[in-house]
Parts: C-alpha cells; sequence; structure tokens
C-alpha cells in the first residue's frame, strides 16, 4: 500500500468495527496530503475494487470496511464489511477461491424465505418504522439537535471544518429524538438507523426524516455493505414518506417491488412536536441532547436556549 494512504487506513482501524465512519472531502485532504482531482470528479474512484494498482482502496478495505455513500467534494461513508481484505505481497498459485466459512448473506435470505418472505426486501419493510410523516413535518426539515457522531469523543463539543459549532455523540441523539417524537420506548434487539448516511453532517444526523427503526437482526442489511438494495428501498420509502433528500443527493428511483411491500403503521403523530421534545429534554437535562440545545440551541430555538435547565 502507498505510504500516501497509510494515516487513512491508521484512522479507520482505530475507529469501531461495527459503525460507519465519515470523513469530509477536507479532513480526507488532511489526512493523505491532498486527494487526486478524480476523487472528486468520479465515483468510480471510490469503488471498492480490491487490487494494488488501487492503494487508496486497499486502505479501506484491508481494514474490513467498504465504501457506502460517496457526495462528491462533500463526504464519504466507509461502512463495515463482514471481514477486513489482506493482501498480498505478490500473486500465488492458488488451487481455488477459498471457501469462507459460512455464508452470512445467503443463510439470512434462506431462513427469510422460510419464514414466508420473498425476498430480504419484503422483510426489511414489513419490520422497518418511520416515524409519522405529520410529526416529521413540524421540523421542517432540520435537524433536531446540532450532533454528529464521534464516540470516542462523545459529550464534548467541537467546531467542524466549515466552523460549524457541535457537540459529540455515539449513536443516543438520534435515538432519543427518535423515541421522543414517537413517544414511545426502544424494545428489545432493535437499532436505529441513518437512512443517508454520513453521520457527520449535522444537519442530517439527528434529522427525523433520516431515521428509521428495525430489529436487530435486519440492522446489518441497512448499511450496504451486503444489500445495497435494502438502502434504496430505504431512500426511496423515506423520500416517499417525507419529501426529503439530503443536499447534492439524487432523487432515489422506487424499487421494482415497491408497490407490493407492506410496511408497519407508524407511531401515532404528536398534535406539537416542539412541546414533546422541549418536555423530554428538560425531564433529561444531563442528556447530550439537552447540552447541546442549551450551548448551541435546537430546530425550534434561533440559537442557545437556556430554557432548558442545567442538569
Amino acid at each position: 500500500m502507498s505510504d500516501k494512504y497509510e494515516p487513512l487506513r491508521r484512522e479507520l482501524e482505530s475507529a469501531s468495527g461495527e459503525e460507519p465512519v465519515s470523513f469530509t472531502f477536507t479532513e480526507l485532504d488532511a489526512l493523505v496530503g491532498g486527494l487526486p482531482p478524480s476523487a472528486r470528479a468520479y465515483r468510480s474512484w471510490w469503488g471498492d475494487t480490491f487490487s494494488h494498482n488501487r492503494p487508496h482502496a486497499l486502505a479501506w478495505m484491508t481494514t474490513g470496511r467498504r465504501v457506502s455513500e460517496v457526495r462528491l467534494g462533500e463526504a464519504v461513508v466507509f461502512s463495515p464489511a463482514d471481514a477486513p481484505t489482506k493482501p498480498t505481497a505478490q500473486a500465488a498459485p492458488t488451487r481455488g477461491a477459498p471457501t469462507p466459512v459460512l455464508d452470512g448473506v445467503g443463510a439470512l435470505a434462506a431462513t427469510l424465505e422460510r419464514a414466508g418472505y420473498a425476498t430480504v426486501l419484503h422483510a426489511v419493510a414489513a419490520h422497518t418504522v418511520f416515524l409519522h410523516p405529520d410529526t416529521v413535518a413540524q421540523a421542517a426539515g432540520r435537524a433536531l439537535f446540532r450532533l454528529v457522531r464521534d464516540p470516542a469523543r462523545r459529550g464534548t463539543f467541537d467546531t467542524l471544518p466549515d466552523g460549524t459549532a457541535v457537540m459529540l455523540d455515539d449513536n443516543t441523539g438520534p435515538t432519543l429524538g427518535f423515541l421522543w417524537a414517537a413517544q414511545r420506548v426502544k424494545g428489545p434487539d432493535v437499532q436505529f438507523n441513518h437512512v443517508w448516511g454520513d453521520p457527520k453532517n449535522p444537519k442530517t444526523y439527528t434529522a427525523l426524516w433520516n431515521l428509521c427503526a428495525t430489529p436487530a437482526f435486519l440492522a446489518k442489511t441497512t448499511d450496504g455493505a451486503n444489500h445495497p438494495e435494502v438502502v434504496k428501498l430505504l431512500r426511496y420509502r423515506a423520500l416517499d414518506l417525507y419529501g426529503q433528500l439530503p443536499e447534492g443527493e439524487e432523487r432515489p428511483e422506487p424499487p421494482a417491488a415497491y408497490a407490493g411491500l407492506e410496511w408497519p403503521e407508524p407511531p401515532e403523530p404528536v398534535d406539537d412536536l416542539e412541546a414533546t421534545i422541549r418536555r423530554r429534554l428538560c425531564e433529561a437535562p444531563k442528556s447530550r441532547p439537552a447540552a447541546s440545545a442549551r450551548r448551541l440551541g435546537w430546530a425550534f430555538s434561533t440559537g442557545p436556549d437556556p430554557s432548558i435547565p442545567e442538569a
């Protein structure tokens, strides 16, 4: 691997192996000493192609990562894959393709088929909960809180390269925002997922139109590493429900099976989202959403909100 991309590899290797990692292009430039123009112009540059002629791809693939989202000129999201891909120093004779110990993708598909689901998409649709559109509309497309993901430094404040002040989080903020807006509790073995990824984007990280809940046994399908069709489905579903897209994203096309899918009913809409979330912030003054709202403001304030009590 080229030494140029070694800093990127180290950063990815030090991150949690179970969570996506997002870098802005500014951060990537600083890490590798400047990206080539093709990285900004072509999504294919970010393809997960294992080759010693593509040292930049080796930087993430050797840490068990795949590129799950590219916003050209803005940000790249690296999601976990099932296992690291390790390069060899030189091509060696082989006696055939290596045999995996287990094919998890195939096992899931077979299990779902035995359970009566026509496809993985049918199972994901049947068990994915989105918030009610009337609830989400009250936020007018805004993120609830000024939070971004950085579990290692959660609870601290930082400034992004574009000058935006944020608080660092570990997915607690989006989870609480979803539950408070739903007026529900979490339940066992549930995971909250970002439809559009990019956990370092404060405009989307706690936006209610970017969140959904799935049972844990299906949550891995939503990261796009092995089930890109699931990501496309959830993005189209979110657009269909809320009419929102992140800046710079192209409008997704409906999957062929979309019209025949059945989805759970969303939680009942809240009458007053601002009052509902404000009450929960006041009830949980030690939470990161409350701390960030006091210091940085939130979706329903024009600046820092001193009405949120101190812990």
